[in-house]
Formats: structure tokens, C-alpha cells, sequence
């Protein structure tokens, strides 16, 4: 199930990579992220107990999104809360966008594996399914109808699972953050039946349970690097493409899209992952601090993210930037029956891949139920 992975993480190198020593200034200085009562860095950092000195490290952090986005800002707030609980030592310098992999997402996870350039991400689970088919089990279509069905399966079960196999890769999970519900925007019509896809150029993400599923819809779907999509769009190289709200909000891609339908038809999580070898390096105590911050960075992006969510529906049904198509009024019983296959596709990989039948629905169980 699990890519070989060349660890080169020598001493000297994980030194050289991680513990370069910063010039930290008197007085903490970070970047800012969007604050409010509840998330202030100074007062909600996790406090020290240890007697060990903090190692001065800086760890880069990386996620596929804009500076904007709500990806980053926990980027930042995570940066800001380590400043605030070791004076500075430790620090988190934000690359969005995948600015260190050229916008290669799938790059983005290896480095964050391998640990030399990359120390802590935020990445979908769908991009993690390029190493192993376990982690498309998230996005199955319909799995979920609410925000509490998506707490319910990743904060129980299901989610330990999939930090169980993060840890199989030499990862620490440190949360399970929100992409969300996976909106489909074009430049032709509103979508509003599976039929309506049939015509349309779609840029997807490198993942095969997404290829498959729109397979299955009838849609002529590509895949195609974050970075170069807006410029696809505008160029008309393709269509449309599916993301949620915040990711198509702090890409722009509202400027050369007409139509957006809230079809929530799926769903993906991100990882909040730490690079074990950098992880490990410090004490117990110091764990106790990176583990408390990291889950405060956690809910902070899941609960920013939901809050914009909901502005940005409201922003663009009342604005005329694009035409929203609101879940009620499409036929999401098209696109399921349409798609019912996925599940037992999803199953036959995980097959293919090495597991048995027996522990494919034990696990697979955790998220669809027996």
C-alpha cells in the first residue's frame, strides 16, 4: 500500500534543513492573520512546561492555496501562536500556492515526506491518494449532507484511521482541517442535472476516484496543476472546475467564471501534517506545545473556513459576479444514481492495491456505514 520512501534525513542535513538559526528580534513580529476575539495568538498559545531550552528552528510551511486563503491563514496563526509560546525560537515561515514545488501539489506531500524542505502542510486528502488509495475513501460522493456528518466520521473512527495511515508515511497528524464541499463553476451554463455535464471541459485534480466519478457523470474532465487554472479558464482551454468556495474565492476564479452550482456533491478534508523526523526532534514537553497550537490552528481554519462559506454564497447570489444555482434547485438524485458505482469501484482499488476484501469493508465501513 506504501510508496518506498528514501529518508534523507542525516543529522547533519536535518540540522542544516531545520535548525538554522533565525535573527529573532526583540520584540515578536509575524505575519498577520485574520484575527477576532476568539483567535488571538498572544493570549491563546499553548504555555511551556518544560525546563528544556527551545531549539531555534524555523519550519516551512506549505499549502496549496493563496495567501488569502483559509489554508494560509492557519499557516500564520500556527507561526504565530509557536512565536508566542517559545519567544520566538521556533518559527513557521508560510509558502502558499505551492510557491517551493512550482505549484505541484503532489510534489508538495513528498517534500513534506521527505522533510528536508518542507516541515508542515495542509493538503487534501485528495491529492494524499496519489500515494495511497486510502485516502479517497473522504471524498466518495454523497458520503456526507451536512457539516455534522463530516464531524461525526472524521472526528470519530473514520478519521483515526486515516491518521493511522498518515503515521504509516512518516507523518504526525495534528488535525484534520476543511477544503469543504466541492462546488462545480463554468463559463456555459448552470449545472443543474448530470446531463448538463455532458459538453463541458472540466479541470479536475490529479485523482483517479475524481476521474472515475466523472467518468461516470459523462463529463470530459482533465487533469491540470492549481496554479495554471485560472489562466485555463480565462483562456477558455477549459470550461469549469470544482473546488470550494474558499479556494475558487482566493484564486479568482469568480472573475473568468459565470455559473457556480452548490451541488455538494463531495467533500474533502486537509491534513494537517508535521514531518516526523522534525516532529521528534523536540521533547515531550515541546510536543505537548506544537501538538496544542497545531489543533488551535485546526479549528481556527475549520471555523474560518465555514464562517466565509457562508459570506461568499450570500456575497455572490446578491452580487452579479457569477449566477449561483442553490442545492434545492438541482437534481443532486441524477448525479447520485449516475454515480452509484463509485463505492464498489472505490473498494475494487483498494483491492488492487494489496488489501483484502476483509479489511476493504472493515475500513471502508468507518465511512459509509455496513
Amino acid at each position: 500500500m506504501k510508496k518506498q520512501l528514501t529518508w534523507v534525513l542525516a543529522g547533519s542535513m536535518m540540522m542544516t534543513a531545520l535548525c538554522a538559526a533565525p535573527a529573532f528580534a526583540d520584540e515578536l513580529t509575524y505575519h498577520d492573520y485574520n484575527n477576532s476575539d476568539k483567535y488571538v495568538a498572544a493570549e491563546e498559545a499553548a504555555k511551556y512546561e518544560g525546563s528544556d531550552e527551545w531549539p531555534e528552528i524555523t519550519w516551512n510551511f506549505d499549502c496549496s492555496t493563496g495567501e488569502t486563503s483559509t489554508w494560509a491563514q492557519a499557516g500564520y496563526y500556527f507561526n504565530a501562536l509557536m512565536q508566542e509560546s517559545t519567544g520566538g525560537k521556533v518559527q513557521v515561515e508560510v509558502y502558499p500556492a505551492e510557491q517551493l514545488t512550482n505549484g505541484d501539489q503532489v510534489a508538495g506531500i513528498q517534500a513534506l515526506m521527505d522533510g528536508n524542505t518542507l516541515q508542515v502542510s495542509l493538503h487534501s486528502n485528495l491529492i494524499y491518494a496519489n500515494f495511497d488509495p486510502r485516502f479517497n475513501v473522504v471524498s466518495l460522493p454523497y458520503l456526507y449532507e451536512t457539516y455534522d456528518d463530516v464531524d461525526a466520521i472524521l472526528g470519530g473512527e473514520g478519521g483515526e484511521a486515516l491518521k493511522s495511515v498518515l503515521a504509516d508515511y512518516g507523518l504526525v497528524c495534528e488535525g484534520i482541517g476543511e477544503n469543504g464541499f466541492r462546488q462545480i463553476t463554468n463559463s456555459k451554463k448552470p449545472i443543474t442535472t448530470v446531463a448538463d455535464l455532458s459538453d463541458i471541459k472540466m479541470r479536475i485534480c490529479s485523482n483517479d476516484l475524481c476521474a472515475e466519478v466523472y467518468k461516470e457523470w459523462g463529463c470530459d474532465a482533465s487533469v491540470m496543476n492549481w496554479a495554471e487554472t485560472y489562466t485555463a479558464l480565462q483562456q477558455g482551454t477549459v470550461d469549469g472546475q470544482e473546488n470550494p468556495e474558499t479556494a475558487i474565492a482566493s484564486a479568482s476564479v469568480q472573475d473568468v467564471q459565470k455559473y457556480i452550482s452548490l451541488w455538494n456533491a463531495y467533500y474533502d478534508c486537509l491534513f494537517f501534517c508535521i514531518n516526523k523526523n522534525a516532529y521528534d526532534m523536540l521533547t515531550d514537553e515541546q510536543k505537548a506545545v506544537v501538538d496544542a497550537n497545531a489543533a488551535k490552528a485546526v479549528a481556527y481554519q475549520k471555523e474560518n473556513n465555514r464562517e466565509q462559506v457562508e459570506a461568499l454564497v450570500e456575497e455572490w447570489t446578491n452580487g452579479d459576479q457569477m449566477e449561483v444555482t442553490p442545492l434545492e434547485e438541482i437534481d443532486s438524485d441524477s448525479f447520485r444514481e449516475a454515480a452509484a458505482g463509485a463505492v464498489d469501484w472505490y473498494k475494487a482499488s483498494l483491492v488492487s492495491a494489496g488489501m483484502s476484501e476483509e479489511d476493504v469493508d472493515a475500513f471502508v465501513s468507518a465511512f459509509v456505514g455496513e
